[in-house]
């Protein structure tokens, strides 16, 4: 999967400055202690790993929409008059012009190409890809191209079909999406309601806390609200985690 979604560096230093942020507020609400950044550490590394995951699904689900328009494409070029490999090439040209080579759908024609130069048949090379991407649609279309390719049926009918049960299928896609996607920003609004309440009661009475920071008690009643917040979140997270 990672060879056609790859993070760009700004992406990388994006999720390194949120996650030491998020480090410093729960130092900061949790203990008061620029100590207690040591033993948050791990909480850093944790949220690279879902920040990166976020990410590449986010690649994925971007290569799917272009994998349709790819497709769609390729149809066009075949009723021109293309070979089928001249399609995908001129696919890429046209593909080339608009998304940089660092994007997953570039990498993923990079990979075909090199496929076809090594004399790879496109079928197998797009099966590859599919499994690569962790993408079905690809692996499927693969399949519908090497049924129309070996029984001589009309390639632009079977391929701008699939394409159209593509495109229906991200059209309802992108519908639950838009309703996880509204689930997801109240989720975040929840997330973040404990530390505002935490911060109003800091700036309205700045003592009202303080016998819970720098004495063993206090370090582990709070250590104890930590681990049930994070609980709160994981849990969260999971009830949205749904994979379209």
């Amino acid at each position: 999967m990672k060879q056609f979604y790859v993070l760009e560096q700004k992406e990388i230093i994006l999720i390194w400055l949120k996650g030491i942020g998020i480090v410093l507020i729960f130092a900061y609400f949790f203990y008061r202690s620029l100590f207690a950044i040591i033993f948050l550490l791990p909480l850093l590394l944790g949220y690279g790993k879902i920040a990166k995951k976020n990410i590449i699904l986010a690649k994925r689900d971007e290569l799917r929409s272009k994998f349709k328009d790819m497709i769609e494409m390729v149809a066009g070029n075949l009723q021109a008059g293309y070979s089928v490999e001249n399609s995908f090439a001129e696919t890429e040209k046209e593909f080339a012009r608009i998304y940089s080579k660092e994007s997953a759908v570039m990498k993923m024609f990079s990979f075909i190409k090199k496929g076809l130069e090594n004399n790879i048949p496109l079928d197998e090379r797009l099966k590859e890809a599919g499994k690569i991407s962790n993408l079905h649609e690809i692996a499927e279309f693969a399949d519908v191209f090497a049924v129309a390719k070996n029984s001589g049926g009309n390639m632009v009918d079977s391929i701008s079909q699939f394409s159209d049960m593509i495109g229906g299928k991200i059209e309802t896609e992108k519908e639950i999406s838009v309703v996880l996607s509204a689930r997801r920003s109240e989720q975040k609004i929840m997330n973040l309601v404990p530390f505002v309440i935490l911060l109003y009661l800091d700036i309205t009475s700045p003592n009202f806390f303080s016998s819970l920071y720098h004495n063993l008690t206090g370090i582990i009643i709070m250590t104890v609200c930590m681990v049930i917040y994070m609980t709160a979140y994981s849990l969260s997270v999971k009830l949205l985690e749904i994979e379209v």
